[in-house]
């Protein structure tokens, strides 16, 4: 995860979730198994074995293979898109993993996770900052790609290279890869096409409280707060105003796409300390399977009242 700036369903769910952002066609409805926060676990232990991943690095390449292995497996059609940006250590090359569930519709929600790891860092495993999001990521394609059902609205699942900064943050650094996609978009004119970017990051933590940061898009904001709601997780959800967080969402904020950063900045030792961020205690030992079951949940039920405004047919 990026520097942050610190001033500043349901257990089960209608395919439907998937039609149109106005109104839904009538559809035969198709009920999918709970979001299984164990299976998302396993995805975070096989991405962890390949530790450290940073970008541009040996292991770095590997997670992305991995990840294109995955995605493929579930039968999604998925590549690796290979770009070059420049760092504070010069022009370094790069990858996004990138997976598509295409909808009848040229419409398209992006799913966001990142995947690399802080550099520099001893016995680094990065299970939560970015291990827990890229499986709950995994699994959510797993578990739609299953469905075998053709979605009216697509679904692009982004993972993300480069979101941690090469050489310490300067000026330019991190978020190589949600910049490279939405320049991309923007260059290309997609992003009309995009109606909302959501990026989970860092959401494994046993005490799970999601502070959503005060730059995401509000009306996200609204449909995540209910969707929490609707799952029995509103506990573990909360808007915080004080607080603006530098993460991938915030190059689609910047071309105009509605984005959200669900993220758990609060990651440590004790609740309201961030003590074990960017540290050797980011380990398997410190995230649980719940916690990522209950993300998991909550953001189906958002693409749920995204897509038919909470209205199922």
């Amino acid at each position: 995860m990026n520097t942050k700036s610190r001033n500043h369903a349901a257990s089960t769910l209608l395919l439907a979730l998937l039609l149109p952002m106005v109104g839904c066609r009538q559809e035969k409805n198709v009920e999918l198994p709970p979001f299984d926060g164990a299976r998302a676990l396993a995805e975070v232990e096989a991405l962890v074995a390949i530790s450290p991943r940073d970008a541009g690095t040996s292991n770095g390449w590997k997670a992305a293979r991995h990840i294109l292995q995955r995605l493929k497996s579930f039968d999604i059609d998925a590549e690796i898109d290979t770009f070059t940006d420049q760092t504070p250590e010069g022009e370094k090359t790069l990858c996004n993993v990138i997976g598509r569930i295409p909808g009848k519709t040229d419409r398209w929600i992006i799913l966001g996770s990142h995947f690399d790891t802080m550099p520099g860092i001893k016995n680094f495993q990065g299970a939560n900052d970015s291990g827990s999001s890229t499986g709950i990521l995994l699994e959510l394609a797993r578990m739609l790609a299953e469905s075998e059902m053709v979605p009216d609205v697509g679904i692009l699942f982004a993972f993300f290279d480069g979101e941690e900064g090469i050489a310490g943050y300067k000026p330019g650094d991190g978020l190589h890869g949600s910049r490279h996609l939405a320049r991309g978009l923007a260059q290309s004119g997609e992003a009309g096409k995009i109606d909302a970017m959501i990026l989970l990051d860092m959401v494994g933590d046993p005490d799970l409280h999601i502070a959503i940061p005060r730059n995401s898009s509000d009306n996200l904001v609204k449909e995540v707060l209910h969707a929490a709601h609707a799952t029995g997780n509103r506990s573990h959800f909360s808007l915080s105003r004080n607080l603006a967080i530098t993460d991938d969402h915030v190059p689609f904020l910047k071309i105009g796409i509605p984005a959200i950063d669900l993220i758990d900045f609060r990651f440590g030792s004790e609740p309201g300390k961030n003590d074990y961020w960017h540290t050797p205690a980011d380990n398997l030992g410190h995230i649980e399977a719940s916690s990522l079951g209950i993300a998991g949940t909550v953001t189906l039920q958002l693409l749920e009242q995204m897509a038919c405004s909470g209205t199922l047919q």
